[in-house]
C-alpha cells in the first residue's frame, strides 16, 4: 500500500473512529485528543500495516490500545 491510500483511508475512517472515541472517553474534547493521537500514531507506524489485512480493524485496536494506556 502507498502512502496516498493508506492516507486516504485513515481520512476515510475519520469520522468512524470519532464516534467510537467519544464512546470510549464519554467526553467531546477527549475523544478529539484521542483521534488525534490514534492518527499520528497510524501514520508513524504506517510501514507496520500489512496491505492485505483489515485496515479499520487495525486502527480502532491502535485506538483502543492508546485509550487503554492513558485513560
Amino acid at each position: 500500500m502507498n502512502s496516498v491510500t493508506f492516507t486516504k483511508d485513515l481520512i476515510r475512517v475519520q469520522d468512524e473512529l470519532l464516534l467510537f472515541a467519544y464512546k470510549l472517553t464519554s467526553n467531546q474534547e477527549e475523544a478529539n485528543d484521542l483521534l488525534q493521537e490514534t492518527s499520528l500514531k497510524a501514520l508513524d507506524n504506517e510501514d507496520k500495516y500489512m496491505p492485505d489485512t483489515n485496515f479499520k480493524g487495525w486502527i480502532y485496536t491502535i485506538m483502543r490500545n492508546i485509550f487503554i494506556n492513558n485513560y
